[in-house]
């Protein structure tokens, strides 16, 4: 619903200065977009250490994302050529087409980062267990109730509700329809939200309780490493006969066994927790851009199909009121699209390291001046596959 379901909230035609800065602005997101979506989704099919069931999530919100980049903004950047009109040419089916797959991928978007979010807390509260719990079949049966669910409720559009078309061309392509906007705003965005908020909250919660185990065992071991040290200190200062160099030997294999074989298990629960936190940490980023971006525009949303005055010039400047609508239904949902691949890019290693990769191969630069230019990485400690 990239900016095509309110209707023109001005009534004067927007200068040639407006239209080709509008156009421009979409054109480059539309394009980022693209380009961005297509490295996450080619990223995981090309690197086999990147297909994990979190990852499929990712690339289901990917497409989603690539979707309206590929068949929705077009649609915007037509009408924003033909002066904020809804192109005769199209006609009424382009604009219901227009509503219905951006109802779909927005539908798409939330329901992923709703199971994405599902999945970290499952990764967080039970590191060990994780990967029997959340199998690659279980995470596509999910991506495919995510699309169903989003499907369902963009055909709804369809129906006249009340009667009256759903869909209207006044000048601009719009929704006009308080009932089904309703069912729209809560179905995908704001009892999705509730769930995708709570599940954070619950997440957080338990990071901070395993950041703050795994301190202790770090302390813990610190300790019995440094009491051991003495200890064998001690036994090597003992005169060198064959029985205390037998009893040094054997003191000393008796305080490093224990080091070594009983804090395994501690020690590979606390990286395998330490590595499901960045995870978490970079899908919390996402969702947090997600709520930035879209939010507010539901809110104007809602508000516009069901108080249409409280935009008039009485209520709220015009100024004030362009500003608003440029910038909470115009840019910021559409730049929402584009934001998922910069985010992978700047905080998650493994999805870096693939991007300059492909790059690499895509240009056949020197792969060590593309490493240099994604912030020197180098992480050699992973082995992707072409």
């Amino acid at each position: 619903m990239s900016g095509n379901s309110t209707t023109n909230t001005t009534n004067t035609p927007p200068a040639m200065a407006t239209i080709v800065a509008s156009a421009t602005f979409n054109t480059l997101v539309m394009l980022l977009t693209i380009i961005g979506n297509i490295l996450v989704c080619f990223s995981v099919y090309y690197f086999p250490r990147l297909r994990r069931p979190t990852n499929y999530l990712i690339v289901s919100l990917a497409i989603s994302d690539l979707l309206v980049g590929s068949l929705s903004l077009p649609f915007r950047i037509a009408q924003t050529v033909n002066g904020e009109k809804f192109p005769d040419s199209l006609g009424p089916a382009g604009c219901q087409y227009w509503i219905w797959i951006d109802m779909l991928c927005c539908g798409a978007s939330i329901l992923n980062l709703v199971s994405i979010s599902v999945d970290r807390l499952l990764a967080v509260k039970w590191p060990l267990t994780y990967h029997e719990n959340m199998t690659s079949k279980r995470a596509l049966l999910v991506i495919v109730c995510v699309w169903a669910y989003a499907l369902l409720v963009a055909s709804l559009s369809f129906v006249k509700w009340g009667g009256n078309e759903t869909i209207v061309i006044g000048p601009q392509c719009s929704i006009q329809a308080e009932v089904y906007v309703t069912i729209v705003a809560f179905a995908t965005f704001f009892v999705p939200l509730a769930v995708l908020v709570f599940n954070y909250v619950l997440v957080l919660k338990i990071a901070i309780g395993h950041a703050r185990q795994v301190q202790k065992d770090k302390d813990a071991i610190a300790v019995n490493f440094i009491s051991e040290r003495d200890t064998n200190e001690e036994t090597s200062g003992i005169a060198n006969s064959p029985t205390s160099s037998t009893k040094a030997i054997s003191i000393g294999k008796r305080s490093c066994d224990p080091l070594t074989d009983s804090n395994k298990p501690r020690r590979s629960s606390g990286l395998q927790i330490m590595k499901q936190l960045k995870a978490t940490k970079t899908l919390a980023i996402v969702v947090g851009v997600f709520i930035l971006s879209w939010f507010p525009f539901f809110v104007i949303f809602l508000t516009f199909q069901y108080c249409t005055d409280c935009f008039s010039p009485t209520k709220i400047p015009l100024q004030l009121k362009t500003a608003i609508v440029v910038t909470f239904v115009y840019v910021l949902p559409v730049s929402n699209s584009a934001a998922n691949p910069i985010i992978y890019t700047c905080f998650n290693k493994e999805f870096r390291t693939a991007f300059v990769r492909i790059l690499y191969k895509i240009t056949r630069k020197s792969e060590a001046k593309l490493l240099a230019k994604s912030n020197g990485f180098m992480d050699t400690t992973y082995s992707y596959c072409p």
